[in-house]
């Protein structure tokens, strides 16, 4: 994609775009460590279990931004990879809460590497700073749209 002057209207489908570039130059990275199947719908249960520990579907599915019958199906999916378990919530026996598994924290260990191998594409093209400029600026945008919703 030839680069050119950044219209301000564009700048949602670039975010999308780029979203879109992490995910596959991550998917191809994981392939190249023997590991497929895993999507973004995937890695969202990992990323919430990974910042709030064990949790509830209904609140993955929060999290997420999908309907807790959504969430289920990728939870069945995840467990029947071996990634994640159901437990009973000592809080509330009617509850169950979602963990990784052994393989899940393994799993954990490869989407990290592969997480860095991606940030060393993007620094190779913009440079330690560039990269880090731009990732700390992307932070912020977040932080002050978080700031808003609450």
């Amino acid at each position: 994609m030839p680069a050119h002057k950044q219209a301000p209207h564009e700048v949602g489908q670039t975010l999308m775009l780029m979203a879109r570039d992490f995910q596959r130059r991550l998917d191809s990275d994981l392939r190249a460590r023997g590991i497929s199947g895993i999507g973004t719908r995937h890695r969202a249960v990992f990323l919430h279990l990974g910042h709030n520990g064990p949790s509830r579907a209904v609140d993955l599915a929060a999290q997420a931004g999908i309907r807790p019958q959504s969430m289920m199906r990728v939870v069945h999916e995840l467990e029947d990879m071996g990634l994640v378990e159901r437990r009973p919530d000592p809080a509330d026996s009617r509850a169950k809460l979602i963990d990784f598994t052994a393989g899940g924290r393994r799993f954990i260990g490869e989407l990290s590497r592969s997480t860095e191998t991606v940030w060393e594409q993007y620094t190779g093209i913009l440079g330690k700073r560039g990269a880090q400029q731009t990732f700390d600026n992307l932070n912020r945008l977040l932080a002050a749209g978080e700031e808003r919703d609450d």
